[in-house]
């Protein structure tokens, strides 16, 4: 869908005439002393597979309302006459000055940069139980100020908020003396600030095709351990949840605990209704982000449509603590208590069952709390788990909160090739790490970007699905497997025994895959289960599974596959050889060496270089061929290597504020600017000092229309979080830097349903009929388009690499027809998913040497 007030934003560029090496800044450029300079870099999507069509519904999912795009499209008409008159100035003068833009690092925080403290607020904890409002009153009395008694997080821990009585604003550091002062009072054990946090996506479910992060995780032959996770309890503690037909039957009543009405965005502050109101974006956009989490925990499963979940029947708790300003550390306290069994004051209302797992994809940049070890404690005591999302700064894990309490789960997040997610927190305070995707990346080549796949709604807010990163998408991952691990141990798994089998059954991440450390390494589902059952490898024959069936290369360079060993160690070690063939053969090379001994129930990783030099510009194919020893199986991926690209087409960025006293969003001439992709897309603004926000967007097919379908965009900061620029005057704010990405919800039906019979093209949609197949099979070619949901991208001649959508199937997979049609074979690929290709038995064809028909109906 097009977005007509970015349509008036290129015309606008166009009058203008203005590049990225003026500065954005009219004639004065950057050395105006009144302004201040934004440098950054952006970084489009990279896959020489783009989205396009497919199956996608492409309207994209802006973090803006319509309303607002409506205002702005009146400014930037507005603006236009203005740009014109300007435009003829500037190419009169000689003088203007040039810029260089700095390339810089990558981003360095997810979270905003203010201080945390929420001014006010004090969190008491007594020693005794059940302490009245009034006594707490009594004892908290400071001169100067008047106190009011703000609520409970547990029968302990009281929140008492500050007013200055000559009406001044309390400050972060008056706040930090009343802490201090309050911890002095008789029968207290401590206080504490309360600090703002914020939020940081094998079953026939249709999008399946598309979540690579499961078999990432081990999580097809996990769930052949152990699939049912009934009567399991996970706690969702985040912005809510919504109606979506793929989460309701596994959602049980939980509880809205944001205590400030303001924040809440519903009228009121507490109440029994956990619903998602929304409106956590700027101007009434949406982020969905407590059911996008909700729905990799427990989407339900094996139902036909949407996506699967990683604990197939567990019941989602969901707990609302991030409202339209994120969400305060007391009420997440609380939450904790609450979602737990343990007893809140003023909530009358308790959870059915009791969580065993909770999940906080949630955060702040701040030292560890003891209102928040106090809760995580007692939350323990009572047989929970809790695992807490790293955070998404780059840094040390260990400045973010609640992921450095005791007594946790940290989880950090990678990509496709189980590398460290460029976003992700590292270090000593990671306890494990798993998929939370790198969208800026389609190391697949299945055409979408590599996200975490969930359930969101769109901007109608319909039901959708939508493709995200973040480490708040890695720790669900973490706390469905705890969920099943819980579910096979008939409930006796402790919270001390989830994290040291997770512990010591990840696959160790390499440092040059993860620079800074990540902890114990990726977490491995299958062999967690294993443990759990304590099963005997030696009882087990040795099987081999890989993440992908794809890897995409961008000229020279190194990519990561990680191969499993799904079985045990029965008859012998699993020892894997690899080979290369194809027309790129020759740019192929293992620098690891050619075998691999895998582990019984254990991954590693094995390195695929490429060395593109004295190739012609191109695209390039080859295969790598994995045979596993004895008959353990064998694995084919197919390398897809690009040379010399032609460079992409510039960007366009653009700063908006918002107008202090009507609170509309506006935009000038002066805050719009041509992105050189000559130059990688660095780039350098100069803006009078304000409080800005920033989107960009590549116009992919020159026709002066900017956000069409398919186009890349993206948004400072995150692909879940816009948050604001701070610009002062002869200031420099760097690494603005973020990715632009084909934002798009999945269509769970789509019009061309791949592997369907058919006799003419024009029964396929916007695919073709496969004749040769018996009783004809739509399908689609994915060179260039990606696949829809329910289907997987193939490369089915190997000599011109030509690609297409084959139908996925998830049972009886290499051994029967499994959920494909007659005539059809479920074949495995060997990433837990398999493809519907045609029996040899009956059907007129045959199979490819060396491979026979088999009396199956396989060719192996």
């Amino acid at each position: 869908m097009r977005r007509a007030w970015l349509v008036g934003l290129w015309l606008l560029l166009s009058v203008s005439g203005c590049d990225e090496s003026k500065g954005g800044g009219g004639a004065d450029g950057g050395t105006d002393p009144n302004k201040g300079t934004v440098t950054g870099t952006l970084t489009p999507f990279r896959s020489n597979e783009q989205s396009t069509e497919g199956g996608v519904s492409r309207e994209l999912k802006l973090p803006f309302g319509r309303s607002v795009a409506s205002r702005l499209a009146e400014q930037i008409q507005s603006a236009r006459a203005q740009s014109s008159r300007r435009a003829a100035l500037e190419q009169t003068d000689p003088e203007l000055p040039i810029i260089p833009a700095p390339l810089g690092p990558p981003p360095l925080s997810r979270v905003p940069d203010e201080d945390p403290t929420i001014p006010g607020d004090v969190v008491v904890r007594f020693e005794e139980s059940s302490v009245s409002p009034e006594r707490v009153l009594a004892a908290a009395k400071v001169p100067g100020y008047r106190a009011v008694h703000k609520g409970h997080a547990s029968e302990h821990l009281h929140l008492v908020g500050f007013e200055a009585e000559d009406g001044h604003g309390v400050t972060a550091d008056e706040t930090r003396e009343l802490v201090s002062r309050l911890a002095a009072l008789p029968g207290v054990r401590f206080t504490d600030r309360n600090l703002r946090m914020h939020k940081l996506a094998v079953p026939n479910d249709k999008g399946y095709s598309l979540q690579w992060h499961y078999a990432a995780l081990n999580l097809p032959a996990a769930w052949d351990v152990e699939s049912d996770a009934t009567g399991v309890v996970v706690a969702v503690i985040d912005t809510g949840i919504v109606a979506h037909p793929d989460l309701d039957g596994h959602v049980v009543p939980g509880y809205d605990m944001i205590s400030d009405p303001a924040n809440a965005g519903d009228g009121n502050g507490r109440d029994a209704n956990p619903q998602d109101e929304g409106g956590d974006m700027p101007s009434g956009g949406s982020s969905w982000h407590g059911s996008h989490v909700a729905g990799t925990v427990a989407a339900m499963t094996n139902n036909g449509f949407g996506v699967a979940g990683v604990a197939w029947n567990a019941r989602i708790l969901p707990v609302r603590v991030l409202g339209r300003q994120g969400g305060s550390s007391f009420d997440i306290a609380a939450a904790i208590t609450w979602a737990t069994g343990g007893s809140v004051p003023g909530v009358s209302q308790s959870p059915a069952v009791a969580a065993k797992v909770v999940n906080l994809s949630l955060g702040g940049t701040a030292p560890p709390q003891r209102l928040y070890q106090d809760a995580i404690d007692a939350a323990v005591a009572r047989g929970a788990t809790i695992v807490v999302a790293a955070g998404n700064e780059n840094m040390a894990a260990a400045d973010s909160t609640p992921c450095n309490q005791q007594q946790v789960i940290c989880v950090g997040a990678t990509g496709l090739s189980g590398r460290r997610s460029s976003y992700s927190n590292y270090g000593s305070g990671v306890d494990v790490v798993a998929a939370g995707g790198e969208m800026v990346e389609d190391l697949n080549g299945d055409g979408y970007a590599d996200g975490v796949l969930s359930t969101v709604l769109d901007d109608n807010r319909q039901p959708a699905y939508s493709f995200s990163q973040g480490t708040s998408m890695a720790s669900p991952h973490v706390a469905g497997i705890v969920a099943l691990m819980h579910a096979h141990s008939g409930g006796t798994l402790s919270p001390g025994q989830a994290e040291s089998i997770l512990k010591s059954t990840a696959t160790p991440v390499a440092g040059s895959q993860c620079p800074g450390g990540c902890g114990a390494g990726l977490v491995n589902a299958q062999a967690a289960l294993r443990q759990v059952a304590n099963t005997d490898p030696g009882t087990v024959p040795p099987k081999l599974s890989v993440s992908t069936s794809t890897l995409f290369f961008q000229g020279t360079e190194t990519q990561h596959l990680t191969l499993s060993n799904i079985g045990g160690r029965q008859g012998g070690e699993l020892v894997v050889t690899a080979s290369v063939d194809g027309a790129a053969r020759a740019t192929v090379s293992f620098p690891g060496g050619t075998t691999k001994t895998v582990p019984a129930f254990g991954s590693t990783s094995f390195d695929v270089a490429v060395n593109t030099a004295g190739l012609a510009d191109g695209d390039y194919l080859a295969t790598l061929n994995l045979v596993g020893s004895g008959g353990a199986g064998s694995a084919t991926v197919a390398l897809k290597i690009a040379v010399g690209a032609a460079a992409g087409r510039d960007a366009i960025i653009a700063f908006l504020w918002q107008d202090d006293l009507t609170g509309e969003w506006e935009t000038d001439r002066d805050s719009l600017i041509t992105v050189s992709a000559a130059r990688g897309y660095a780039y350098s603004i100069s803006l009078v000092p304000r409080t800005y926000y920033t989107l960009a967007t590549i116009d992919e097919d020159d026709d002066g229309n900017l956000f069409e379908d398919g186009e890349l965009t993206g948004f400072w900061r995150n692909v879940d979080s816009l948050e604001a620029i701070d610009v002062t005057a002869r200031s420099t704010t760097r690494n603005i830097d973020f990715a632009l990405l084909p934002l798009a919800p999945i269509d769970d039906d789509p019009s061309l349903q791949v592997g369907a019979p058919c006799s003419l093209d024009s029964e396929c949609g916007e695919g073709l009929c496969n004749t040769n197949f018996p009783g004809g099979y739509c399908t689609l070619q994915c060179n260039s388009t990606a696949c829809p949901a329910g289907s997987k991208c193939y490369v089915v001649n190997s000599v011109t690499g030509l690609k297409s959508c084959l139908d996925s199937c998830s049972r009886e997979i290499g051994t029967g027809q499994g959920d494909c049609r007659s005539q059809y074979r479920c074949y495995s690929d060997g990433t837990g998913i398999g493809a519907c290709q045609p029996s040899c038995l009956g059907t007129g064809l045959s199979c490819a040497a060396p491979a026979t028909c088999r009396s199956d109906g396989f060719c192996r």
